[in-house]
């Protein structure tokens, strides 16, 4: 009997399957309508103006009511403020205080209110701290560091004196009247070369008690003036400490500020020359070491 065969499928004959369509694309949910955007701050606004006209109030009592209930809202979830504290000032406890009320924070406000930045530029405004930071520690503390300024000299700007620190800033907290026995300055931009000069007189402790006013000249350099009537000139900042260290050791060795003398010229690096007060002749004769 003969065998009947499979209908067999050749490559090619056989009818193509059609092709499935392709799937919806997926939405894109970080697109937003800017439609939408707009119609919803309509509609917020809208509600806004219509509660207060209803509350009889304005828009800012609104903005208040609602900054209270938010700072409720805070409070109940433990983000009110617990306490300010003040480190760095430990050793002048009148100061911490004052810091601590220039924060302007108050036990209790919301924690996300108290702005370092506006809490720092409060406590700089006294003009008795330095290196001054502030902390949220959350969810309730505010932490103040601070370094207290050092007052060390009185500047005439050229309509009053300005008490100026360590660090050549203005002490605006404080009253002049009250440091009349820190060191003088004079000059344009004195305070910015303050620093290079106290660490200058540092190797000089016994001309610090003689000195009579300290000039800033071309905004480069000092003319210290004694007591006696001597002017020590020194070299622009970059050179000073070479300066005072010679003149450390020549008031050492040759008492120069005991001699008959009106000047002592320290600018030429590694010479010092001294102006005799009745000079017999012009120039001036350099000090031997």
């Amino acid at each position: 009997m003969p065998q009947v065969k499979g209908r067999q499928t050749q490559k090619g004959t056989g009818r193509s399957r059609k092709k499935a369509p392709p799937p919806p694309p997926e939405p894109d949910y970080d697109r937003v309508d800017a439609s939408s955007v707009v119609f919803g701050l309509v509609m917020v606004l809208a509600v806004i103006v219509a509660g207060a006209a209803l509350m009889g109030g304005s828009l800012a009592k609104v903005g208040d009511r609602f900054a209270t209930a938010m700072d409720g809202v805070a409070g109940a979830a433990g983000f009110a403020v617990d306490d300010v504290q003040v480190v760095g000032l430990e050793t002048d406890p009148t100061l911490e205080s004052l810091v601590a009320r220039m924060s302007e924070v108050d036990p209790g406000e919301n924690m996300f209110r108290a702005d370092p930045h506006a809490i720092r530029r409060r406590v700089v405004s006294t003009g008795q701290v330095i290196n001054a930071r502030v902390y949220r520690l959350w969810p309730n503390q505010i932490l103040i560091h601070a370094s207290p300024a050092e007052a060390v000299a009185l500047w005439h700007n050229g309509e009053s004196w300005k008490v100026v620190d360590t660090f050549g800033h203005i002490m605006e907290g404080l009253d002049p009247k009250e440091h009349t026995s820190l060191l003088r300055l004079s000059g344009a931009e004195a305070p910015d070369g303050m620093p290079a000069l106290i660490k200058a007189l540092s190797r000089n402790k016994s001309i610090i008690s003689e000195m009579s006013y300290a000039e800033r000249v071309s905004k480069r350099r000092w003319d210290i003036k004694l007591k006696s009537g001597i002017t020590i000139q020194l070299p622009a900042d970059a050179k000073i400490d070479r300066a005072a260290a010679r003149l450390a050791t020549l008031e050492q060795t040759a008492e120069l500020t005991a001699r008959d003398i009106s000047r002592i010229d320290l600018r030429v690096p590694g010479r010092a020359y001294l102006k005799p007060t009745r000079s017999a002749g012009p120039g001036s004769a350099p000090a031997e070491s």
